[in-house]
This record gives C-alpha cells, sequence and structure tokens, in this order.
C-alpha cells in the first residue's frame, strides 16, 4: 500500500511539473517569437514594405535598390531582450555596416526616439508596419533578425536574443565575436 502511494504521489508530482514546463514553454515562445515552423525560412521572398521613419515621414523599403544584403532588426522598445540583446547588435553594426545595410524595425512607436537615443543607434529606425507587412515578414516575438539578399530571399531568419547556439550561429554567418547580453538593471530584472 505504501508504494501505491508513493507511485500515486510521484505520477501527481510529474503531471504538474509537466503543466508547469508547458506553461513556461509557453512564456519562452511569446519571449523568443514564433515557434521555428511559423517563421520565414531560407530561400523564402519577401515583398518590400511601407514604415514610417523616425521623422514621420513615409518611406518604402525595398532590397533590389542597394547591392548589399538588408539585416532587419525588429525589436520593441519596452522587450527586455530587445535592451540586453542590443550591445550584440550594435557590434554587428559597428563590423558589418560596409557588407550589409542594416535597418532597425520597431514593432512599437511608444518610447521609440528615446530608446534610439538611449542605446546611440545609429542606422535607419522605422515603425508603423501595416498588419499585411507583419503577416507577409511573420512577425511576433521581438528581437529577431532577418538577412535579406538584394533579390528579396531570406538568407537568414533568428528569432530571439543571440544566447547559446543562436549566438554562435550569428557569430559564424557574419564572421564576427560578439559581446553578449547585457545585464539588466536589477530593478528592471526584478520586473521580469
Amino acid at each position: 500500500m505504501k508504494e501505491r502511494t508513493i507511485l500515486i504521489l510521484m505520477l501527481s508530482a510529474s503531471v504538474v511539473a509537466n503543466v508547469v514546463l508547458a506553461h513556461k514553454l509557453k512564456q519562452l515562445n511569446h519571449v523568443f517569437g514564433l515557434r521555428p515552423q511559423q517563421q520565414l525560412k531560407s530561400g523564402a521572398t519577401v515583398p518590400p514594405f511601407e514604415a514610417i521613419d523616425l521623422a514621420g515621414k513615409a518611406q518604402r523599403i525595398e532590397y533590389s535598390r542597394v547591392s548589399k544584403p538588408t539585416v532587419l532588426y525588429v525589436f520593441t522598445p519596452p522587450c527586455s531582450w530587445c535592451t540586453r540583446n542590443i550591445d550584440n547588435f550594435k557590434e554587428l553594426v559597428t563590423r558589418k555596416g560596409v557588407e550589409y545595410r542594416f535597418i532597425g524595425l520597431s514593432l512599437s512607436e511608444a518610447g521609440l526616439a528615446q530608446y534610439v537615443a538611449r542605446n546611440d543607434l545609429k542606422l535607419s529606425i522605422f515603425s508603423g508596419l501595416s498588419a499585411e507587412a507583419r503577416t507577409a515578414y511573420r512577425l511576433g516575438g521581438t528581437p529577431q533578425t532577418i538577412v535579406i539578399s538584394p533579390e528579396g530571399k531570406v538568407l537568414q531568419n533568428w528569432a530571439g536574443a543571440y544566447t547559446g547556439d543562436q549566438k554562435s550561429q550569428v557569430e559564424a554567418f557574419f564572421h564576427v565575436s560578439l559581446p553578449g547580453l547585457r545585464e539588466l538593471p536589477k530593478a528592471e530584472a526584478a520586473k521580469n
């Protein structure tokens, strides 16, 4: 009887642990973006899109007008993972700005100008993306980095901050060494 009770307790604990892990996985998918099967795949073709620059002017982003690949860095100012990843992205811009065109694409206008100034971002920044463009690019969680050829073909697509294997993949693709994630201030870390 005692063994049966222990077995039932262990089974119950296993069920609870699986429910908790499923919930955590759902949270991570929200933080790190779409599930891999939903993301743009390498080789997919993406259309040009219109967005609003920091001066409030509508611009059309086209790939065929430049002879080098474009790197779209998709973020939102309130995203703590975007802030933690910003030093990695800035290193890419600094080291690879001659070989690639870098564009920042914010999915939120709230606090955008302050975020750009606070992080000293020296690249074209846009927001105001249409629902159609968000769907075409399968945008969801942030940060997301999409490398697109001048022909509009996706060369690479990374959802989430550059950590672990993903950091290694980004470093290998761009042939750079990245500094790693920024630590959050204690007050902000306590909120997460």
